[in-house]
Formats: structure tokens, sequence, C-alpha cells
């Protein structure tokens, strides 16, 4: 279910709600702020005397203290500013550090639909680029809003009390500011929300292009990944370049309606001096407040530029971290299930299709036995054995394990009775053992025992560190069939009465598929297994095998009941054998 868009005040809200438990810190930053504000408007204060007592009234005494209280103010001034910018850069961080996290929470346990429907390089971008956007929108701004408000606010007080009626000027200031920063705010969040959407797809292309550099190479598609670079790099610069635009836009008008305010107080106030109605400490402090206000009413004119992005930034962070988890119903669990399983008109469909992929099955596969599912590709069979551990959600029906809806079982008590040996093995950076182990605490002699059933002793022990040498980003120092038996021993070591097996071995010499299929058949001793074959051959001796064309059940039988029946499995077996013979025949 879609989120409904959040506004503008509520996203800055709950922006805010990260910095509530750092209250201690920000009311530190707060009170800095203040004394900074107050410090501002005491430099035009200070000219006053000094001009008045010195020029006019000829006391020396205003030539001793004023060098010292002119120190002791920029003293003063310095020690805020430094406490106040401490106190929001610890924010700053604090408030990076906590959204990443839940962030990351969020994304361990989002659907496997969220993953199919989101390029890699957009989710890497928000944890990226859009938090530390945020961070500018939530502690940055805040910061220069509130300390450049007091400035304004204190300065403003002064100059109202040196002369109201010259101050009534600064009216036609400050709606003018409202109306730019009104005017270039929903600019600037439109640009800010194709920046960061630009920004995904150029993150996508590098991550594409960096887990693709073998392929790349060897078909020489430099050129061509290069202009796909190019075209979507240029399109970051040209947001990048109409977003820094608009956001300078504003101060060029602020300034020159400020200027045309300077003109207009210079005349009258020269003129009232002349008259004595104004001392000429008392203009030249006015004055000078005036030109004091100009700074920090600037600088809240350019805060729409990172406000808007920020703002833009937390509306994608925020609708990640609102993306429904993997639905639980209940917290029932089970001891070790016998491995029964199931299917009671199970039927699904993906979220925007109008048609069911699977669908409906039922399917009855006894504890222990070893169960294989063939068919053409795109039949459904690995939808199918993934509805099991619920990495997707059955759209109608239900499956039981052991006489209970997998639904009403947690998703973790759900899980332990499952382990998954994929067709695309994933493997981690990270030592042998960690690997083989992953997920698991078990000694040293575990992790060589499930080595050792796996058929990988022989290769870890001449691996330079043995158990202990790091393999690469998903194994890419060892083979294909030294990964797939990593992921066995992994899967032995877990210990799971249900075993799924993705079969990869096609894409394996015949020295590594043996060894696999040895490794295998170890591993699916006592257990209920659910093999997708693509390979014919490694399924003969399953107690089942089950056909599934365009998402239904046609066939099922042993190997040699269907190739009696000469269905869609014979045809499937013949022209597979066929072109096995033909391509050996060749060699």
């Amino acid at each position: 279910m879609t989120q409904p868009a959040l506004t503008s005040r509520q996203i800055f809200l709950r922006l805010l709600s990260y910095i509530k438990p750092h209250w201690k810190i920000f009311g530190v930053g707060i009170f800095a702020m203040v004394i900074l504000a107050l410090s501002e408007a005491g430099i035009p204060a200070l000219l006053k005397p000094v001009l008045d007592g010195t020029f006019v009234e000829k006391d020396p005494t205003f030539l001793t203290w004023a060098p010292l209280s002119l120190i002791a103010l920029f003293l003063v001034r310095g020690t805020a500013q430094i406490a106040s910018s401490a106190a929001f850069a610890a924010i700053s961080t604090r408030l990076m550090h906590a959204m990443r996290e839940e962030m990351f929470e969020r994304l361990l346990r989002l659907p496997s639909g969220y993953f199919e429907d989101n390029a890699t390089g957009n989710i890497v971008s928000k944890f990226t680029y859009n938090v530390s956007q945020i961070s500018n929108a939530g502690v940055d701004v805040l910061n220069t809003l509130v300390k450049d408000t007091l400035i304004v606010i204190g300065l403003l007080a002064y100059v109202f009390w040196l002369d109201w009626q010259l101050s009534l000027f600064t009216f036609i200031l400050l709606p003018t500011v409202a109306l730019v920063a009104k005017v270039l705010s929903k600019r600037q969040r439109r640009l800010s929300r194709g920046l960061q959407d630009s920004f995904g797809g150029m993150t996508h292309i590098l991550d594409e292009t960096i887990r693709g550099h073998k392929v790349i190479k060897i078909y020489g598609t430099q050129d061509y990944e290069g202009r796909r670079f190019e075209r979507c790099a240029k399109k970051v610069r040209h947001q990048q370049f109409k977003l820094n635009v608009s956001s300078k836009i504003g101060v060029p008008i602020v300034e020159f309606v400020g200027a045309v305010i300077m003109a207009i107080i210079i005349y009258i106030g020269a003129n009232r001096a002349a008259e004595d109605q104004l001392t000429v400490g008392g203009f030249v402090a006015f004055f000078a407040a005036l030109g004091l206000l100009f700074s920090p009413i600037k600088r809240l004119t350019k805060l729409t530029h990172p406000l808007q992005k920020g703002l833009a930034a937390a509306e994608t962070v925020f609708a990640l971290i609102d993306e429904a988890t993997e639905a639980t119903r209940s917290t029932q669990s089970i001891e070790r299930a016998s491995g029964q399983v199931v299917f009671e008109q199970v039927c699904f469909r993906y979220p925007a299709a109008e048609h069911n992929t699977l669908g409906p099955i039922d399917l009855t596969i006894g504890a222990g036995k070893v169960v294989a599912f063939v068919g053409p590709s795109g039949s459904g069979k690995t939808t199918l054995v993934n509805l099991v551990p619920r990495l997707y959600e059955v759209s109608s029906g239900r499956i039981l394990l052991d006489d209970h809806d997998v639904r009403e079982l947690s998703l973790e008590n759900l899980r332990e009775q499952v382990s998954l040996v994929s067709q695309d093995v994933v493997l981690f950076n990270d030592t042998i053992a960690a690997n083989i182990a992953y997920g698991k605490t078990a000694s040293t002699d575990e992790i060589r025992s499930a080595a050792t059933r796996a058929n990988a002793l022989a290769f870890i022990e001449e691996m330079p560190d043995g158990f202990d040498t790091l393999i690469g980003e998903n194994g890419v120092k060892l083979s294909g069939g030294q990964r797939q038996r990593l992921a066995i021993a992994r899967a032995l070591l877990k210990d799971s009465p249900i075993l799924i097996f993705d079969e990869a071995t096609s894409a394996l010499d015949t020295e590594s598929e043996r060894q696999v299929q040895e490794a295998l058949h170890n591993l699916e001793a006592g257990r209920t297994t659910l093999v997708v074959a693509h390979r014919l051959s490694t399924i003969k001796e399953a107690d089942r095998i089950v056909v599934i064309d365009k998402g239904h059940i046609v066939e099922q039988g042993r190997h040699d009941e269907l190739m009696a029946n000469g269905g869609l499995y014979r045809h499937l077996h013949d022209t597979q054998f066929s072109v096995t013979a033909k391509d050996t025949n060749t060699a």
C-alpha cells in the first residue's frame, strides 16, 4: 500500500524528532547562538557611545574602555560561534548515523519484491547522497535559521530603539524576502527531486560497470558504457546548474531592495542629523546596524536551496523507512519440523500483474522426500519453491508445514526450518570460515566437518590461509564449483529439515558437477528437498518429478513413469539430450 505524501511541515517536524534525543547538546547550541545574536547587535551598540563620546564630547575615557570592550565582545562572539558549530556538528553526524541505521534495519526486512522493483544504485544513493542532503535540512538549515533569526530580531530591536521612524523602512525588505523565498522554494524542490533521481541513475550505472567489468571488456562495450554514463552525468550537470542558478537568484533581488532602502535612509538620516534630531553616533550606529541586518537576511533567503534539497531527499528516505516490511501475523513457532509440505490451492500474482503467475497448485510433499520441479524457462518453478520460506507471499490458498500454515509461523522460526542453495550463489567479502558459518555460531571442528561433507576441504586447504582466506566480493577469487560447494557447506552447517536447491550445476565443468552432486547427496540425506532442475540428468533418482508449465502442474511422477507417458517431461528430456548428443558429436 502506497504511503500518502508528507507535507514539507510534516517532513521537517519528523526530522526534528531525530534531534530530540540530543536535546542537551541542542540546548547548548541554541544558547551559544543567542549569545552570538546579542553580540551581533552589540557591535553597532558599541559604536554609538564611542563616536559620540570621542568625537563629539571629546571625553578621553572612551578611548580607554572602547578598545577593551571591543576585544571582549569579539572574544565572547568567537567562543559562542565555536560552541554552536561544535554542538550542531555533533547533532548533524548523529542524525545521519541514526537515519542510516534505521534505513538499513528496514532494508533488511523488506520483501523480495522491493529489490526487484528498485535499482541497487538508487538504493545506495539514498544512503549516501540523500542522507547528506537531509543533514543540511535538519541541522545546518536549523542552525542558520535560529541564529540569523535571532540576529535579525536583535538588530531590528536596536534600530527601532534608536529611531522607530527610520526603522519602518525595514518593513519593505522583510516581505520581499518572504515573497522571493516562497516563489523559489517550489522550483528548487522540483529540481532537487530530479537531481536525486539523476544521482541514483548514475550510481546504478557505476554499480553495473563495476560488477560487469569482465563482460564489458570481452564484448568491447567501453565506448557504449562511456556514452551511457556521459548521458546520465550530463543530466546530473544540467540539474545541478539549474538548481545552483535558482539558489542564487534571490540574493541579488534582496540586495537591490536593500540598496534602495539604504539610499533612502542615508538621505533622510543625513537631513535629520543636520537638524540635530539624530546624533552622529546614533546615525552611524543605525546605519551600521542596518548594514549588519542585510547579511543574515541574505543568508535566510539562501536557505530555500539547502532546505528544499534536504526536504526532497527526506521524502525518498522516509519512503524507504516507511516501506512495509515482510508481513508476519503470528509469533507461533515449532521446534524442528519433520518436513512435510502441502500446497493447497496456492496462487501467486505479482502486484502489477493482471493474471496469476502460478496456480492454483495442489501438491503434497512427504517428509524426507526429494521432489524435483522441471519445466520450460519462466514456467514458475523458482517462484513456487520461494513461496515456502515466504520470500514471496501467496496471493491465495495456503502452504502448510507439518500442518501449520506458514503465515501463522514467525518468519524467523519458519526460515530456521529451511536452507537455500541458490543458482545465484551469494558469498560475502569475508573469510571462508565466516561464509560457511554465516548466521550461526559454530566451532572450528563443525565448520571443518561441513566443508568435508561438501567436498570443499581439499581446495580450502590449498588456499593461502586455509579457512581464514578472504574470498573477495561474492567469492570472486573462487571458481563456480568452489562457490557452490561453500554454499552447500553453509546449508549443511545450518542443518535445516527442508532444503531448497535452485540447481546451478549446468554452468559447471564435469568434475566440478560431480563433486557438487556428491555434496548434494550428503546434504539431502534425511531432509525434504525441493530441487529446481535445469539439467534433467541430475534428478532421475528423485522420489517425484513435478512438471510445471505456465504456472500449472501438468505432470508428476518418477522419471521412468514420465518418460513412458510421452508428455512435456519426455519432450524436455529428449530435446535436452539430443542437443547434448549433438554438441558431443560436434566436439
